[in-house]
């Protein structure tokens, strides 16, 4: 389960890759202002400043060959010896929101073989022109290797970095919220690539999404979205129940009643084909009585540390990366716009959180979940994949426009995962949603 850390009514933009320019069309003038700028690629990743860095195979930047400016780290996870990592790092160049920042979520796709990681940071420019410092949204290893039989230095435990409060922000888990006041206009993001100094493996960053919104008050809320398809579409998306795993792995939140995030990123992930699922070779040694493995191997490997959880947003969607999926966290403003998602074949996952009389088909209440939006009837209700069922049978559910719609955009301001294959493209320009092409 996820909570989110305010209540914000949502205007998404996906802004063109690289530079963080506007949509073409403006959002209807009472929706909060929301900003993706994605960076994809080295076509776009030169656009900001590089350190040790050179481009590798594949669109990724990759650390240079040779001796470059080293740091140590001391895993709190881990056994308390500090260990020497050669370093490199990407920073974006300072994007110019138009608007106060009251929130920033910032995803990445990046790949980590043992022992090496990834750190992303954000600052905001206030509107004096002085900079916050820079806040950790998350350490992040993709494997959980942490002793190699080989004696080398293993993986580190993934993790969100907690006290980092000060007179400018909070930082939430993987959430920057600006305080009253010192609301930033525009901001940087930088990524630092790690390896064991001495190394010649690397991680390969090849893409980050910084998003950015203003707040905008859950009661500014306008109402139910016209039905656009004008038709019943439904993706092929497999129905995992979370339920089913509860007690396995207790560790790790106590089991499957905790892992809506994980299962329905595995959902959207199975949904592509055998291409982009986990190995079996991966799923040999994971313990599920009741099936589907590869749930288990998701909270596993998106559980951060110190939240003590799997509902970090952005570590989802670099789960999602390590399967060849392209992925980042987004909020749209309506299910219309999810409507073009699903036309375009990409299923989407929420977050939403409601009290049972807000939702009562859903048969339950939430203080935070994650569904998985599969398509829409004939009559423009969302068809939903809820891992919160008892068996993968009952995961399949039809809910209400007007209630779905409502606690999902006054709860979480539409927050979305976006996760798809490279061969399936984004909806073409949406105002104010997506790049146009």
């Amino acid at each position: 389960m996820r909570a989110t850390t305010a209540a914000l009514a949502a205007g998404a933009v996906v802004a063109p890759v690289g530079a963080a320019s506007a949509a073409s069309t403006d959002p209807p003038p009472d929706a909060a202002k929301i900003t993706t700028t994605h960076w994809d690629g080295t076509a776009d990743l030169r656009d900001g400043a590089w350190d040790n860095l050179r481009p590798g195979i594949g669109g990724a930047l990759v650390l240079r060959s040779g001796d470059g400016p080293t740091t140590a780290y001391t895993d709190p996870f881990g056994d308390g010896t500090p260990v020497a990592y050669e370093t490199g790092t990407w920073t974006s160049p300072v994007v110019e929101a138009g608007y106060a920042i009251d929130e920033s979520v910032t995803s990445w796709n990046a790949t980590t073989p043992t022992g090496t990681w990834v750190e992303i940071e954000f600052r905001g420019r206030k509107a004096d022109g002085a900079w916050t410092k820079w806040f950790v949204m998350g350490r992040w290893a993709s494997g959980d290797e942490f002793a190699p039989a080989d004696g080398s230095v293993g993986d580190i435990h993934r993790t969100s970095v907690d006290g980092q409060n000060d007179d400018d922000a909070f930082l939430f888990t993987d959430t920057y919220v600006a305080k009253s006041g010192h609301e930033p206009d525009a901001f940087q993001t930088r990524v630092r690539l790690y390896r064991p100094a001495g190394s010649s493996a690397t991680p390969r960053l090849s893409s980050v999404s910084t998003m950015t919104n203003e707040y905008l008050p859950s009661s500014r809320y306008t109402g139910t979205s016209d039905f656009t398809l004008g038709r019943h579409v439904e993706l092929d998306v497999p129905g995992y129940s979370q339920l089913t795993h509860i007690g396995e792995y207790p560790e790790f939140g106590g089991g499957g009643q905790v892992w809506c995030s994980p299962t329905s990123t595995t959902m959207v992930q199975y949904s592509y084909g055998k291409w982009f699922q986990v190995p079996p070779w991966e799923l040999r040694d994971i313990e599920a009585p009741a099936g589907d493995p590869q749930v288990d191997y998701a909270a596993i490997n998106t559980w951060d540390y110190t939240y003590e959880g799997s509902g970090n947003w952005p570590f989802n969607t670099a789960y999602a990366h390590r399967f060849g999926l392209e992925s980042f966290v987004t909020r749209l403003r309506s299910l219309a716009e999810a409507e073009k998602f699903v036309a375009a074949g990409i299923p989407l996952v929420v977050s939403i959180n409601f009290e049972e009389s807000e939702m009562p088909e859903a048969g339950y209440g939430t203080d935070g979940h994650l569904v998985t939006i599969v398509g829409f009837t004939a009559d423009g209700d969302p068809v939903i994949n809820d891992p919160n069922k008892a068996t993968n049978d009952l995961v399949r559910n039809v809910y209400t426009r007007e209630n779905f719609e409502r606690v999902w955009q006054t709860s979480t301001d539409g927050l979305t995962y976006v996760i798809h294959p490279h061969h399936v493209k984004l909806p073409r320009h949406l105002p104010g949603v997506t790049p146009n092409w």
